[in-house]
Order: structure tokens, then C-alpha cells, then sequence
């Protein structure tokens, strides 16, 4: 009988403190009608300072925190045809397509085929538009995709070097291997949030240009021979004749810009 006070006793506890840790949770949360219409005054204001802004979202992704290596260039998938040349980093491959292959269209080469979107495509990469938009010259950035997200960083990336003919001369590749998933996944801050948290961290100022934003993987630290990459919100901004990426952690909003 004693038992069963106790259990009835316990159970009432743990039912008010369920009760008590609901509504303290409840009063720390703003009302999303408030954070909407706060989100959207900042908005205006900054269409007001002709901040040229993207046709952004609103929609809550979810992602997780990731593991990588870096892969070995003598075991990456590489294309027939091509000149290797070896540089410092074993992590490294430097290509070069033997120049009697290459057509001004990249696309027919005779014998050879050194179409860099079916090269990048067949090695599992894809066009990276913050990427490619970053560089100033033809080149052209694909990246791994993990997790459904494109890789940012220096590391599971092909750049294609085009001459000043715009005709591909080679590239340079890194890739990511043995992929481990850290975390369960979780809710992510929205396109929107990211943009007026470059405003707020006085990233984008009257006049500048803003395009998409694009939900990536960008590496954070190293640990114990992984490399470990985070959800980032990243963007190209323009400001008058300079063009520069801009990054938001997507789980804390913070400011990764360098």
C-alpha cells in the first residue's frame, strides 16, 4: 500500500512539473505574429535603402552537423584523357586536358570528351553558383552534394580553369570521403532570417546586391583527423565593382563571413 502512495505520489509530480516547464517555456516565446511582422519592417526598410534582395523563403529546412576526410587524389574518380600534375597535397589533384582535345564549345573533343559538366556529373558534383559567382575570371565551380547540400568550402569542390578564350584548360579537384552523420537533424533559420541577420551585422548596406541564398556545408573545425562542416546560409553580395561571399550559421544565426 505504501508502494502504490509512493508511485500516485511520484506520478503527480512529474505531472506538475511537466505543467510547470510548459509554461516557462511558453513565456520565453515570442508570439512567430511578432517575429513576422518584425522580420518584415526590417525588410522594408532595406528595400528602402535599395538593398537589391532576392525573392527569399521563409520555409524551416532541417539539417544535422556532419564528418568528413579528405580523399586521397590517387584514389578519386578521374576522367580518361587528361594530364596529371602533381602537386604538394596529396589531397590534391591538378588536371590539365591535352590541348590537341579541346574545341572552343568544351563539349566535342574528338577522341576525348572534356566536358566539365560531364566530368563534374560523373564524379558526383554539381554546379555551385556561389562559387562560381565568387571568382574573377571564366572559371567555374561543382561541388559534392551531402546530406542534399552543396559543399562551400575549399574541400569536395572541382574548378574548371578556362583560358582567355573561354575554352577549358583543366581543373583542380578535392573530395570528401567517409561522410558521417553527427546529431539528428534539426530546424534551421529561414533564408529570410539570414538575410536580416546580414543586415544586422551591417553586411549589406544601401545599394549593395544580394542574390539567392543557398542552404551549403561549410567546414568549421578539424577533430581528430574529420573535418567537421555545419549548415551555413550562403550568399553573393555585390557592392559597386567588389563581389564577396557572405555565410549565416543556420542553426545560431550567427555572422561567418570572413
Amino acid at each position: 500500500m505504501q508502494f502504490r502512495r509512493i508511485k500516485v505520489l511520484m506520478l503527480i509530480l512529474f505531472f506538475l512539473l511537466d505543467i510547470f516547464l510548459l509554461n516557462w517555456w511558453r513565456s520565453g516565446q515570442v508570439p512567430s505574429a511578432q517575429v513576422t511582422d518584425a522580420n518584415m519592417d526590417i525588410i522594408t526598410e532595406m528595400k528602402k535603402q535599395k538593398i537589391q534582395l532576392p525573392k527569399f523563403s521563409t520555409a524551416v529546412k532541417y539539417s544535422r552537423y556532419i564528418a568528413a576526410q579528405r580523399g586521397d587524389r590517387h584514389t578519386m574518380y578521374l576522367p580518361a584523357g587528361i594530364d596529371i600534375v602533381n602537386g604538394t597535397s596529396i589531397n590534391t589533384v591538378i588536371a590539365r586536358f591535352k590541348t590537341s582535345d579541346i574545341l572552343k564549345d568544351g563539349t566535342n573533343t574528338g577522341s576525348k570528351i572534356n566536358n566539365p559538366t560531364a566530368i563534374a556529373y560523373s564524379a558526383g558534383y554539381h554546379y555551385n553558383p556561389i562559387l562560381t559567382a565568387d571568382k574573377r575570371n571564366s572559371d567555374r565551380v561543382y561541388s559534392q552534394r551531402i546530406e542534399g547540400l552543396p559543399v562551400i568550402s575549399d574541400n569536395g569542390i572541382i574548378n574548371f580553369r578556362y583560358n582567355s578564350d573561354k575554352i577549358p584548360t583543366g581543373f583542380t579537384q578535392t573530395q570528401l570521403v567517409n561522410v558521417e552523420k553527427l546529431r539528428e537533424a534539426r530546424a534551421t533559420i529561414t533564408e529570410e532570417d539570414a538575410i536580416i541577420a546580414l543586415y544586422r551585422y551591417n553586411e549589406i548596406g544601401s545599394g549593395d546586391e544580394l542574390s539567392k541564398g543557398y542552404l551549403s556545408y561549410d567546414r568549421s573545425l578539424t577533430v581528430n583527423g574529420y573535418d567537421i562542416y555545419l549548415p551555413v546560409w550562403a550568399f553573393e553580395a555585390y557592392s559597386g565593382k567588389e563581389k564577396y561571399v557572405l555565410k549565416i550559421n543556420a542553426f545560431t544565426g550567427d555572422n561567418l563571413s570572413e
